[in-house]
């Protein structure tokens, strides 16, 4: 320590403080309680190659109704599955010839072949394939049955489409179903606390 003079003839040692990054370092190195986020990773779920487009309609939708996103995708989800399972909706995956797996959205060549020949305008370009795979949605509230339904229905032993494609096909079933008004979503208040007063004050 450094000795410090002081005015009255004695003298006394200079306080010392710790470095300021110290007390960073340390603050770093506490572990943070992540049980919260361990308790609801098993409703949380990801998809990749879902169109971008059909996901910022769920999203508006969550917003209008003032309901969380994921609800909304749920909803949607549960009600295509529960169609495609009454025949209602036909899920014809097709060989992809740009991949190992079947695809519900095959690449038309007749189209192309079409416009190359002159017989066809040439429309604004489509996300690709490869664009519409780099796009990745999560959504929270997702029971593990859903999700399993979903992942065995892709599956090799289901339609053998990657998971986005399947995704995308029930979205776009639903939200039309939705849009022509024969699925209703309708919000319920939900009760997140209590009250001394009972409502009577």
């Amino acid at each position: 320590m450094t000795q410090r003079r002081n005015p009255f003839g004695e003298t006394q040692a200079a306080p010392v403080h710790p470095p300021l990054y110290d007390n960073l370092r340390v603050a770093e190195k506490r572990s943070r309680s992540r049980q919260w986020e361990q308790t609801r990773l098993p409703h949380k779920v990801t998809y990749r190659g879902v169109d971008p487009h059909l996901a910022l309609q769920v999203k508006q939708l969550a917003a209008n109704l003032i309901v969380p996103v994921g609800e909304v995708a749920r909803a949607l989800l549960e009600y295509a599955l529960r169609a495609y399972a009454d025949g209602e909706l036909d899920l014809n995956p097709r060989p992809n010839p740009n991949g190992m797996r079947m695809t519900l959205y095959p690449q038309e060549e007749t189209r192309e072949e079409k416009r190359k020949r002159g017989g066809m305008p040439q429309k604004k370009k489509k996300a690709t394939a490869e664009e519409s795979w780099r796009v990745i949605v999560t959504w929270r509230g997702f029971p593990t049955e859903l999700k399993q339904e979903i992942a065995a229905l892709s599956s090799c032993v289901g339609l053998d489409v990657p998971a986005g494609e399947l995704v995308t096909a029930l979205l776009r079933f639903s939200l039309k179903t939705h849009e022509y008004g024969l699925l209703k979503l309708e919000p319920k208040e939900k009760v997140t606390g209590f009250s001394l007063y009972g409502g009577n004050s």
